[in-house]
């Protein structure tokens, strides 16, 4: 099969993993809340749950990505796909059915976990199917196809909101079918990579690790050996990550305290957000690359996703605060496969150990994201974003002679 029609495959399945999460997201904390008034929890307690609950997730994701990552080199990333998508729908359907708190979070964390596998072992797979030149149009398309998908989610979701469905003794409501749906989504997505994915070509250096998988690599030698630029890249990452979080962990506290925004306020700011962060990544980024190079335009997201931050202190008008997060959203769609492609260029052959680092520091930046712009929040309503746009913007004329970039000549 040829690499387009593997591309091709691979980007629908994710993009329905996608979906099936992103149906799951808006209900996340209101299914947590009722499973806690159930039990009896204090009002206090119950968005301790959710706060933890919620970001165990990214949490366990940040843990076991660089081993799931350095895994996949050993034996291939098409069982690690499949294992993945597998573990994560039997995982999010026994979400679906808990009827315990703790419960959920036995099962929030092992649909991180699984999900993890998926997510890594399928970037590799995109690295070892691409060259250096088209590396950079690879990651972009993979995550445009993320990224709609967890825009398409929320849509498909309120199409279930007042559904109610009863099968003996277990009932599925409003709050639960949406979590069901997810699960069978990615099981049928499951089957279909079952029958349509081929592994990815293994190079003559894959082949011999795949011949010692007794032989035991530990990450930390693989640090060792690795290039400053490759640690540059990783903070970097991070950053923007950081950046991102904290704008989505934080802004609905800070729209709803100055500007009265609402639920459906707020749903319209993350479809615009997500929306043209994967639109833009399905042809005009992978069109920049090609043309430019990554290193070229790394200060440029960079800058981009500062002006966006910044602007965000300055109105309350919906029009002008749509346009400043379409500043957050190009920073992100050319900052996020630029950095994947670049650092894999940095790796050698060992796409699955460098892009498990990857995603462990991008789950880490999710997480302190948020909990540092509550937390910044508190003192002061706009220092989160002042903070991280001037951070951005040290950053964006650090990496110029760090990298040598080029000046864009359109």
């Amino acid at each position: 099969m040829t690499y387009k029609k593997n591309l091709v495959i691979l980007l629908i399945g994710l993009f329905l993993v996608m979906v099936g999460f992103g149906i799951t997201l808006p209900l996340l904390p209101f299914y947590i809340q009722k499973l806690s008034i159930a039990e009896g929890i204090s009002s206090e307690k119950i968005w301790l749950h959710v706060g933890l609950i919620t970001g165990s997730y990214p949490l366990i994701q940040f843990l076991f990505s660089p081993y799931l990552g350095s895994l996949s080199d050993k034996i291939g990333r098409r069982p690690l796909i499949l294992c993945g998508l597998l573990g994560y729908s039997v995982t999010m359907f026994l979400f679906s059915i808990s009827g315990s708190i703790y419960l959920l979070y036995l099962f929030r964390l092992l649909s991180g976990l699984f999900s993890a596998a998926f997510l890594t072992a399928s970037s590799a797979y995109i690295a070892d199917k691409t060259t250096e030149k088209t590396r950079g149009g690879g990651m972009a398309l993979l995550v445009s196809a993320t990224g709609l998908g967890a825009v398409a989610g929320p849509l498909v979701g309120n199409l279930f909101s007042k559904v109610k469905i009863s099968l003996g003794q277990l009932t599925f409501d409003s709050f639960s079918l949406p979590f069901t749906i997810s699960a069978i989504l990615v099981l049928l997505v499951c089957l279909f990579l079952f029958f349509a994915l081929s592994e990815s070509k293994i190079s003559s250096t894959q082949q011999i690790a795949k011949s010692n998988r007794t032989e035991k690599e530990p990450i930390f030698s693989f640090l060792r050996s690795v290039k400053k630029s490759f640690i540059f890249l990783l903070v970097f990452s991070f950053v923007s990550q950081l950046s991102l979080a904290m704008f989505e962990g934080t802004f609905a506290l800070h729209s709803q305290r100055l500007f009265s925004f609402g639920p459906k306020q707020m749903s319209i700011v993350f479809i615009v957000c997500g929306s043209v962060m994967g639109l833009l990544q399905l042809g005009p980024v992978t069109w920049l690359i090609k043309k430019k190079g990554e290193d070229a335009l790394l200060p440029y997201g960079l800058i981009m996703l500062s002006i966006g931050m910044s602007l965000l202190m300055l109105s309350n008008k919906m029009e002008f605060i749509l346009l400043f997060v379409s500043f957050i959203s190009i920073g992100m769609a050319i900052l996020t496969p630029c950095l994947a492609s670049l650092i894999t260029k940095d790796s050698g052959k060992k796409y699955g150990t460098t892009l498990g680092i990857f995603s462990s520091i991008n789950s880490l930046g999710q997480v302190l994201g948020v909990v540092i712009g509550s937390v910044m929040m508190i003192w002061f309503v706009h220092l989160p974003y002042f903070i991280i746009s001037i951070l951005l913007l040290i950053i964006a004329a650090i990496s110029v002679p760090k990298f040598r970039l080029k000046i864009l000549h359109f």
